[in-house]
């Protein structure tokens, strides 16, 4: 293989390729025109004389030689934004930038957006661009594609993220909740109530959330009716019924008006609510990306 024959542009491509499995998806996401993904494609095949990806079945998947140039293309990637393309300065005034944040609703609505009100009419040049945390977390922090995700402490091993650090950025309490006509709205939030009425259950990917496993252990029984993958939504979703959840403190005292409910003080032990924000230690220096931490922090810390 020449060197020469390998640009930035197509670099790009392949990291997109080797992340995403898919040729359609790479290409929507480097905003790439069916055409110019075809001759990537080829140009790479050829370059690299392998074919990188191929149907099996139904489904597409890496070939060898693909699998074993994802970390590498990453990490010459990663250096390349970090050591050549971003500037040695930051000034948010005037610098243009884009920063990608995975982080749940319930952080949106806690932490983003009073960053958001923090950063309005500083520069019409940054942007915060907000996205769910994917079931592939792990990977996206250790292999540096986001610049941070706010998570959890009880679901973050950090032996699993050797190469990523991080700042405690929320805590909160659950309390439950109910709709404002509720037969138990003026009451506390006990074992019996829990029981009594049906229960409005947050998912996560593949399963319970942290709180219900807690729930589970301490022996306290719901009857299980409805369930929700939006923090967010859920409160929205009580009123008219008698549907009884936990929910965030902060989340549930900042829309209790909107959604018509009130908030039960739990007479349980429920474990409390750490989030910190993760990112790859690569970045650490980078002084755009240290400004977005001081000002999270700040945020944060209001």
């Amino acid at each position: 293989m020449n060197l020469q024959q390998v640009d930035l542009n197509l670099l790009v491509f392949l990291d997109a390729l080797l992340r995403e499995k898919n040729v359609t998806r790479a290409a929507e996401q480097l905003n790439m025109s069916q055409p110019a993904t075809s001759a990537a494609l080829a140009r790479l095949r050829r370059v690299l004389g392998d074919e990188l990806l191929v149907r099996q079945g139904r489904s597409l998947q890496l070939t060898p030689r693909g699998e074993s140039l994802i970390d590498p293309v990453r990490e010459v990637i990663a250096i390349i934004e970090q050591s050549i393309v971003r500037p040695p300065s930051f000034d948010p005034a005037h610098d243009e930038r884009t920063f990608t944040v995975n982080a749940s609703d319930y952080v949106g609505v806690t932490l983003i957006r009073p960053l958001l009100g923090r950063l309005s009419g500083l520069s019409a040049t940054l942007r915060i661009e907000l996205a769910p945390v994917s079931e592939r977390y792990l990977t996206a922090l250790q292999r540096d594609e986001v610049d941070i995700t706010i998570l959890p402490d009880r679901l973050v091993d950090p032996a699993q993220l050797p190469d990523c650090l991080s700042m405690p950025v929320l805590s909160d309490r659950f309390v439950g909740a109910v709709w404002n006509r509720h037969p138990a709205a003026k009451g506390q939030l006990t074992t019996e109530v829990l029981g009594a009425y049906p229960y409005l259950q947050y998912r996560v990917p593949g399963g319970q959330s942290l709180w219900d496993q807690d729930l589970d252990k301490a022996g306290i029984d719901r009857t299980v009716e409805a369930t929700a993958s939006s923090f967010v939504a859920m409160p929205y979703m009580l009123a008219g019924t008698k549907l009884i959840t936990l929910l965030p403190e902060s989340l549930g005292k900042r829309v209790a008006s909107s959604a018509e409910i009130v908030l039960l003080e739990p007479d349980m032990p429920i474990t409390s609510l750490h989030e910190s924000m993760y990112w790859h230690a690569r970045r650490d220096r980078d002084p755009g990306h240290a400004w977005l931490r001081e000002q999270i922090r700040a945020v944060s810390h209001a």
